[in-house]
């Protein structure tokens, strides 16, 4: 059996096949990155789960693109977790761009991840380019949903958020000082957490107030992370994906026209194109 997963902070998708590649199950299991847990709370997710319990001594291959794991050393850390899980199997680790570009485009392009957080990279064809580094959720990721998160949590205690939107949130969410401070500082996923927000400013995003904070959002990831790739879009379109570019897509195009630069397209979750891609090759 083949097992192919796509991690972010927040969620990790994975699909398992058979030996002729067929998809047997798809699984949604909490986020795995390498910069926020511990070996021990990696094997405690994969362990949790009832259907990777069950198979984890019958898989074969597995190919895990994820969220920090960008570096050698992060690769080897959730290498030997997924080995350790999986003693059989043959791991492949990638970061989260590879999986980016293999679930949008196979031709030269550049590529945006908008989820928990942000990233972005230049395909070559071949290989991927990252012309700026991240800091993470704490002091970059901009236009991703713990820095949305960030900005609604923000008005929200500096009481600039509108009377009837903070009714709302209030409503929603449990944004008493404790809860929040414990979360942010003492919980294992802030960025996560932050993120968790996100989903009121994607059902009120056409509030006015609120429409002021996702157009500044995207402004400033163009200026500051899509502008690091200004001389590749000269001649290449750029490719989204996330649920955070999904969702913001009129957003995200008002301000590409604005630039004249070219978007080619908006993936929610790549995993489906991940599959029929890699199915073409031979592992």
């Amino acid at each position: 059996m083949i097992l192919i997963a796509d991690s972010g902070s927040t969620k990790c998708d994975w699909v398992l096949l058979d030996s002729s590649k067929n998809v047997i199950s798809r699984i949604t299991t909490q986020g795995i990155n390498p910069v926020l847990l511990n070996i021990s709370q990696i094997s405690d997710i994969l362990f949790g789960n009832r259907v990777l319990r069950g198979i984890h001594q019958g898989v074969r291959t597995v190919l895990f693109y994820g969220a920090g794991c960008g570096s050698t050393a992060s690769k080897a850390f959730i290498l030997k977790a997924l080995t350790e899980f999986f003693p059989r199997a043959s791991v492949l680790v990638e970061e989260d761009l590879m999986a980016a570009v293999h679930g949008t485009t196979s031709i030269p392009g550049v590529v945006c991840i908008l989820g928990t957080g942000s990233n972005c990279c230049y395909y070559d064809g071949e290989k991927i380019h990252v012309h700026q580094e991240s800091l993470g959720y704490m002091v970059m990721d901009e236009g991703s949903g713990n820095y949305f998160g960030k900005k609604l949590l923000n008005t929200y205690f500096y009481n600039k958020m509108p009377l009837h939107l903070k009714d709302e949130f209030e409503g929603v969410f449990d944004v008493s000082l404790e809860t929040v401070l414990k979360s942010l500082y003492d919980k294992e996923n802030p960025s996560g957490y932050l993120a968790s927000f996100t989903p009121f400013l994607i059902e009120h995003r056409e509030a006015p107030f609120l429409r002021g904070i996702i157009e500044q959002g995207i402004k400033v990831l163009f200026d500051n992370l899509i502008s690091c790739y200004n001389t590749e879009l000269e001649e290449h379109p750029i490719h989204f994906v996330g649920s955070i570019a999904y969702f913001f897509q009129d957003y995200i195009l008002e301000e590409a026209r604005e630039r004249h630069i070219t978007i080619r397209s908006f993936v929610k979750r790549p995993m489906d194109n991940i599959i029929k891609n890699l199915l073409e090759v031979n592992f």
